[in-house]
């Protein structure tokens, strides 16, 4: 990972400017040629920061954002949605005196508002931006640094505060404890704020570095808050606490009843020894005065909960004395524990009448504290490990030859699984909305999770969760087939909760329809992934019987002919029917088949296995021979089926015509199509979809990139035949499409189209107009983005079967000199490459966990024969192992298998030809 700086994203990239009518081709073609330069670290600065915002918080624990000014914004830590909340008594301060001017003290708010008063023109669907009216106040009310440089690298944040009448230097380390496989340490409902202090002056420097919060107990997610007032508050009470090492504020509230909704706890802490502390403020006039005159926070007058209408504020102070030189650093922790929650989105549209009930979730961490004093208490008893293996995460994944921005572009999706797109219930079970609604589409009504809940053609794409918290990944599946499963064998395609509630019921023979095609067929697919990666026999023995109903229901259903393509309308992502072939739902069912087959394999069910081949293979030569223009596939429909006059693609270029594609490499199951059509379809996407801006392009019905950006559209009709009323989406640039698009293209080994999409997307993202944190559909934080996660394992040409014990890689990007993060079922690492005219070495490194290997593939080059010398050292030491080459695959086996542990030895591969 370089460590210097380099221009914020803003200032480095040459755009079209806004007021150009088009970006030129040679514009682009200069874009272009620099999309593969070396990149170092990004840095928000100045205007690069208004965007800016990374969520805090645990998996399904909700969360909180560091903003670019420095602020805390966002808190969602109340079980619901609200993504304009601001708690105006929550901020940090320092305070330092001495040092080379050796004169009165200066005290600054760690946050800066050098760009509040520009003059601003938001892109559309966003509000990352909106900076808070308290956030104002609080700026006039103190003293801003002048300026922050912030780097974010998810899930860390660091901030560097830059002011030239401060005596130190100031910078922040800010994250949420996230280490992949580790899902409880990952889930906790807390954040930790490591700040470093440098005296680079030749003089003493007396320092006290403070933490506020707002006991914002009771706080109903819905109202504003002016200073200490919101109609929600009142019996809040604030209780100091003092031990060794620590000393905290304690946030309750004594009015509400124990099963309240908004009832909880929140705690701030300054971890060491000799803090002052003032437990109830609610001045913050009084408050900056105390703390710039005394240096300390004053002790508070005993007082009882606040009155109705009213709360109070508390904060802990650290106090240093730093000789000339010396730099110390001081953490604080906020945590959180609101374990009341309940169902608070409408599931009337899915038959649950009920309005008037309290329908009971919990959250998983329930399970482990009682109060948000117990969440400290692990965090402080657990601290070096839980902040050490998250550091070790982030250099892990940033440790890569690939661009800086991809790494960022693939990093940054997992913010959703700690955002309230994402819940972790009390009963353990893992859901996900689509998307948060949020300022962008207030206008919906309350504040909620967006198009509840699971749906299984949205979280189709979702690859991140599968990855990293495999464990949570499953609670899905089995929520799919032992819940959502109607008696027929569909998988329902949207979950109501509680999981006792009867399930959602359509009309026989509606309009509508609950199970849809492409989210059937995805979920056995997800089936697949979830047992290659988790090797587990008894959660492929558990949902066996399940996915043969689905099965069964799928054939019967859309291929009651078995030709292998589907037929009749074919409810999808789309939010319509697709009606007769189409490679969108058939590849999906194509991909299912070998799925099912390699699964009917692996448990001796011959026959089972014998007619998914029949079905593939009759499929893939029908649609090759039927779909395929000669340039891209097309959908064949007739247009006098009633609802098939509307809504459909026909002879459009579809960027997700290859989607079951995609999941296909994702699995390792090889082509649904010819090879050489599958890639110059994607060429077609590129060529027809990928616009370089959107001058005089109308998007609709929702914009997701302004007229200087450059994006991939879903749908064009380079040869004509579009309908009056095409499908839905058709014109937009769809949020996380491009990823899924991008990654199968990574895998084709098309690396410089797949560049220039993420690349696109990236830049859209940089922090000016849009949050890096956040890509915006359906509302906030939408889930199809975590589609980025394939884009890293086609990169490295990555597959893997746990039950198999394989490994293997096959670098698509700079295969000569590659190096990245691979994870798997126990563990995570680093992969290297190093290939040379005639020889080629290979390095596994775990960093954390441990890897049970007994066959490692390895991709080799053109010419390198089917018979190389091979030799395979574990810390320097030569081991045995067998190799035969098959299909320019290298596969080397350890005959008595292979254990690798974190810290231990490193296993090296030589190969010469």
């Amino acid at each position: 990972m370089a460590a210097s700086h380099s221009p914020s994203l803003a200032e480095e990239i040459r755009m079209p400017d806004r007021e150009a009518p088009r970006c030129t081709p040679e514009q682009f073609q200069e874009w272009a040629d620099h999309v593969l330069d070396p990149t170092e670290r990004i840095v928000y600065r100045g205007p690069s920061l208004r965007a800016v915002a990374m969520p805090m918080g645990g998996v399904g624990a909700g969360n909180f954002a560091l903003a670019g000014d420095g602020t805390l914004r966002q808190w969602q830590i109340f079980n619901q949605v609200n993504h304009s909340a601001f708690l105006p008594g929550t901020f940090f301060a320092i305070r330092a005196q001495g040092g080379r001017r050796g004169g009165g003290p200066v005290t600054r708010l760690l946050q800066t508002d050098c760009f509040y008063a520009d003059d601003f023109e938001p892109a559309l669907s966003t509000s990352d931006y909106m900076i808070p009216d308290e956030a104002r106040v609080l700026a006039r009310s103190g003293a801003c640094v002048d300026d922050i440089e912030y780097i974010g690298e998810y899930p860390i944040a660091e901030l560097r505060y830059v002011d030239d009448e401060l005596p130190v230097k100031v910078s922040l380390q800010a994250f949420s404890p996230m280490i992949p496989l580790n899902s409880k340490d990952s889930g906790l409902p807390a954040a930790l704020f490591f700040f470093t202090i440098e005296n680079t002056s030749s003089a003493q420097v007396n320092v006290a570095l403070a933490g506020s919060l707002q006991n914002a107990v009771g706080y109903d997610s819905a109202g504003g808050i002016a200073g200490v007032q919101c109609p929600c508050y009142g019996g809040n009470v604030n209780r100091a606490v003092r031990e060794e090492g620590l000393a905290a504020v304690e946030m309750t509230n004594m009015r509400l009843p124990a099963d309240e909704p908004a009832q909880g706890s929140m705690v701030i802490a300054a971890l060491a020894d000799g803090c002052s502390i003032q437990e109830r403020w609610t001045d913050f006039d009084a408050f900056w005065r105390g703390l710039s005159q005394c240096g300390r926070l004053l002790p508070a007058a005993p007082a009882g909960p606040s009155p109705d209408g009213r709360t109070v504020n508390g904060a802990v102070a650290a106090h240093l004395v730093l000789a000339p030189g010396q730099s110390a650093q001081v953490a604080f922790v906020i945590a959180w524990h609101f374990p009341n929650h309940y169902v608070n989105w409408s599931q009337v549209g899915f038959g649950i009448t009920d309005t008037k009930s309290r329908f009971w979730l919990g959250n998983m961490y329930n399970n482990w504290f009682g109060s948000a004093l117990d969440v400290l208490a692990y965090v402080r008893e657990n601290l070096d490990r839980l902040a050490g293996d998250t550091r070790r995460y982030r250099d892990t994944l940033y440790d890569t030859t690939l661009p800086y921005w991809f790494t960022d572009r693939v990093s940054a999706q997992a913010a959703t699984l700690r955002s309230p797109t994402c819940m972790w219930n009390e009963d353990g079970n893992f859901h996900g909305f689509e998307g948060v609604r949020g300022a962008v589409n207030s206008d919906w009504g309350c504040a909620s999770g967006c198009c509840p809940l699971n749906c299984t053609h949205v979280w189709n794409y979702e690859m991140t969760l599968s990855r990293l918290f495999p464990d949570l990944e499953r609670t899905m599946r089995r929520t799919d087939l032992k819940v959502q499963m109607t008696p027929e064998g569909g998988v329902i395609f949207r979950t109501v909760l509680p999981l006792y509630l009867p399930r959602w019921r359509v009309p026989t023979g509606g309009e509508h329809t609950n199970v849809a095609c492409d989210g059937h067929w995805g979920t056995i697919l997800k089936v697949c992934r979830e047992w290659q990666q988790c090797g587990c026999e008894d959660f492929l023995d558990e949902l066996w019987p399940e996915l043969l109903r689905a099965v069964q229901f799928g054939f019967e259903e859309w291929d009651d002919d078995g030709d292998g393509v589907l037929d009749g309308p074919q409810w999808n992502t789309y939010d319509l029917y697709f009606y007769g072939h189409n490679t969108y739902c058939s590849l999906l069912y194509l991909a299912a088949l070998l799925a099912v087959e390699e699964m009917a394999l692996h448990r001796g069910e011959a026959e089972l296995a014998e007619e998914c081949r029949r079905r593939f293979e009759s499929g893939s030569a029908k649609i090759d021979a039927t779909l395929f223009n000669g340039e891209y596939y097309e959908q064949r429909f007739d247009e006098t089926i009633p609802g098939a006059d509307r809504r459909q693609y026909g002879k459009g270029c579809l960027s997700d015509q290859l989607f079951g594609q995609w999941w296909a490499h994702s699995l390792d199951l090889g082509y649904l199509l010819d090879p050489g059509n599958v890639r110059t379809a994607l060429n077609a996407i590129y060529r027809h979809n990928f616009r370089h801006d959107f001058v005089g392009h109308v998007q609709q019905p929702r914009v997701y990139a302004s007229d200087w950006d450059k994006g991939l559209l879903t749908t064009t009709w380079p040869r004509g035949g579009r309908q009056e009323h095409p499908m839905l989406y058709a014109d937009e640039v769809w949020t996380g499409l491009e990823f899924q698009v991008a990654g199968h293209m990574l895998a084709e080994g098309m690396v410089e189209q797949a560049m220039h999409i993420i690349k696109a997307a990236y830049e859209r993202h940089d922090g000016t107009y849009r949050n890096p944190w956040n890509e915006i559909e359906c509302g906030d934080h939408y889930a199809r983005p975590m589609a980025s996660w394939y884009m890293l394992e086609a990169a490295a040409g990555r597959v893997y079967h746990a039950s198999r014990a394989l490994l293997g890689f096959d670098p698509r990007v700079t295969p000569e000199q590659f190096r990245g993060f691979f994870i798997t079922a126990e563990g995570w690492g680093t992969f290297g490459q190093h290939r040379g005219e005639r020889s080629q070495s290979n390095e596994l490194r775990l960093a954390w966990g441990s890897l049970a290997l007994d066959t490692l593939r390895l991709g080799l080059p053109e010419g390198a024969g089917d018979s190389p010398g091979v030799s395979a050292y574990l810390g320097g030491a030569e081991i045995a192992i067998d190799t035969r080459v098959a299909d320019g695959q290298l596969l080397i086996e350890f005959a008595d298998g292979l254990a690798l542990t974190a810290g231990e030895d490193d296993l090296t591969i030589r190969i010469e030809w």
